[in-house]
C-alpha cells in the first residue's frame, strides 16, 4: 500500500498540533522503499494530536522527526541519492544511442516519484525550517 507525505499546517494550543484545523500544504506519494528505510533508521516517529480544540490529545499521527532529533536532513539526503542512482540507472538503459522505452518510461517514473518527495521535503527545508506548526505527515 502507498503512502503520501502530507506537508500540514496546524494550529497549536499548549504546543500541541489540533487536527480539526490543519490545511495541507502539499503531498506526494512516497516510494515504499523510502518509508521502510525511514522506519529502519528511526526516522519516522508517533505523536499525539488532539482531534479539536480543548480535546484530550488522543490521535496518533506518524511524522518525519524536525523537532529536538531533526532527521528531516537524512531523509532529504537518501532521497537526492536516490536521485542520482535513478539517473543513472535510466542513463545506462541508453547504448550507443539506443534507446529502450520501456525501461526508460520504468525509471523515468521512479524519478518523478523522487522528485516530488524531494519536492516536499525541500519545502519543509527551506520555507518552514523553523515552523514547528508544520509537519511532513506520513500517512
Amino acid at each position: 500500500m502507498s503512502q503520501k507525505l502530507i506537508l500540514v499546517k496546524y494550529e497549536l494550543e499548549d504546543e500541541i498540533p489540533i487536527d480539526e484545523s490543519s490545511e495541507n500544504l502539499g503531498s506526494s506519494y512516497a516510494p515504499q522503499e523510502l518509508i521502510d528505510w525511514a522506519v529502519e533508521k528511526g526516522f519516522i516517529s508517533e505523536i499525539m494530536i488532539r482531534e479539536s480544540s480543548g480535546e484530550a490529545a488522543d490521535v496518533p499521527v506518524s511524522i518525519i522527526e524536525d523537532g529536538v532529533e531533526n532527521h528531516l536532513e537524512s531523509v532529504f539526503q537518501h532521497v537526492e541519492a536516490e536521485l542520482i542512482r535513478s539517473i543513472e540507472d535510466a542513463h545506462s538503459n541508453i547504448s550507443k544511442d539506443v534507446l529502450i522505452p520501456k525501461e526508460l518510461d520504468d525509471h523515468f517514473s521512479k524519478l518523478h516519484s523522487w522528485l516530488e518527495v524531494r519536492n516536499i521535503l525541500k519545502e519543509k527545508k527551506e520555507k518552514y525550517n523553523n515552523s514547528f506548526n508544520i509537519k511532513i505527515v506520513v500517512g
